[in-house]
């Protein structure tokens, strides 16, 4: 997708009327998680103290643990899931024989009828990828935070690649993709006492 498309796609997201489908999109938009990463989340591998997501090896294709950095958005995101009090064990609970869900051809359908803006869900993590190699993050960084293999040069096997490391990476990239899609920051002042 290109970065002119990202605000109507945004808007058409907020449109659907499924939370699951909106905060879905949104998660794989704003993670560059593969789609069966995110609709298998489970809450026991959201850490919200650390404010962590960690996925175990046999749960990525690329067969390596992840531990994935939460920025704002993301937090902001799973914080309101966990509000909603669906005590299932999947982050994207549905009534599916899985229990999470499954296949996001429906939304995505219903979000390219809104925005004229067709992709699947695996152009959300190439969306993703390009906007993070656009944000001025390291190669290294880039493909610790997808999940891809750090490569076999000797200099890369000497980077350690950790959550805090990520941090600063991830939050530039949900920055950028928070500007394209037009999402405005609440000033502080105006959260009142009670944020």
């Amino acid at each position: 997708m290109h970065s002119d498309d990202l605000s109507a796609f945004y808007k058409a997201i907020q449109e659907l009327t499924s939370r699951t489908h909106r905060d879905y999109l949104l998660t794989l938009l704003f993670t560059g998680l593969r789609r069966r990463e995110a609709a298998e989340l489970q809450w026991p591998e959201v850490d919200f103290t650390e404010r962590v997501i960690r996925l175990p090896a046999k749960r990525t294709k690329a067969g390596r643990r992840l531990d994935l950095p939460m920025t704002d958005f993301v937090r902001d995101l799973l914080v309101a899931r966990r509000g909603l009090g669906d005590d299932g064990p999947f982050v994207f609970g549905a009534d599916s024989r899985s229990r999470h869900i499954e296949e996001p051809k429906f939304p995505l359908q219903r979000v390219a009828e809104a925005s004229g803006i067709t992709v699947s869900a695996h152009d959300l993590r190439r969306t993703y990828v390009t906007i993070a190699e656009n944000s001025d993050i390291s190669p290294l960084a880039l493909k610790a935070l997808i999940n891809h293999s750090l490569g076999k040069d000797v200099t890369s096997g000497y980077v350690q690649m950790t959550v805090d490391r990520l941090r600063a990476p991830a939050q530039r990239v949900c920055n950028r993709l928070k500007e394209l899609c037009g999402i405005e920051e609440v000033p502080v002042e105006r959260l009142g006492a009670h944020a």
